[in-house]
């Protein structure tokens, strides 16, 4: 294996090539959006998509926050705001959402939110607990986080050190409906 000087799990980021992959229309088979978001947004949400890549989830939230809401896309590599950007564009959801470059977990970020989204993305962080601290920050009263990540990249031990690190920033957590392939929890 070559290396790579990223610490295995958690400090290399996806590149913005392998989401041609991950977000092709065949992943809607096995992992529709509609099942993991639907019962978590309401017309009228603001959402949080971080760590958005090309707008698999995005744009599903977008349509559910229909024409009241807003969804804010944050990703660390301006490929993959783009590509979410385009898709927006040909779905003609550019007036709900806005798409934000952010390397750094402390972003600041003026608004708050009644969901956020974090997709195959935690693992990816070098300093959760900071990450997860400014989530906790911005996210309303009466909100909900969803953290997901992926089960066969992710090993048990890592997913609830994760979870120890929301614990500590002082979010709860529950299990939501299963997400496949996914590890998976709602914290609030």
């Amino acid at each position: 294996m070559p290396d790579t000087g990223c610490e295995p799990h958690r400090t290399c980021v996806c590149p913005w090539w392998l989401m041609y992959f991950f977000d092709h229309r065949l992943r809607r088979l096995f992992q529709p959006t509609g099942p993991v978001i639907e019962s978590l947004v309401a017309s009228g949400s603001s959402c949080l998509d971080v760590g958005c890549g090309m707008g698999y989830f995005t744009l599903p939230l977008a349509h559910l926050v229909g024409p009241t809401g807003h969804v804010t896309a944050v990703d660390l590599q301006p490929k993959m705001l783009e590509g979410a950007a385009r898709r927006a564009q040909r779905e003609g959801l550019v007036e709900r959402v806005s798409f934000r470059l952010s390397d750094d977990a402390d972003w600041a970020i003026p608004e708050h939110y009644d969901f956020i989204l974090a997709f195959w993305m935690l693992h990816e962080v070098p300093d959760q607990k900071a990450l997860l601290g400014t989530l906790r920050k911005i996210l309303k009263t009466r909100g909900c986080f969803l953290l997901v990540e992926p089960r066969l990249h992710v090993r048990e031990r890592q997913w609830e050190d994760s979870l120890d690190l929301a614990k500590a920033v002082g979010f709860r957590s529950r299990t939501p409906r299963p997400v496949k392939f996914s590890r998976a929890a709602i914290l609030q």
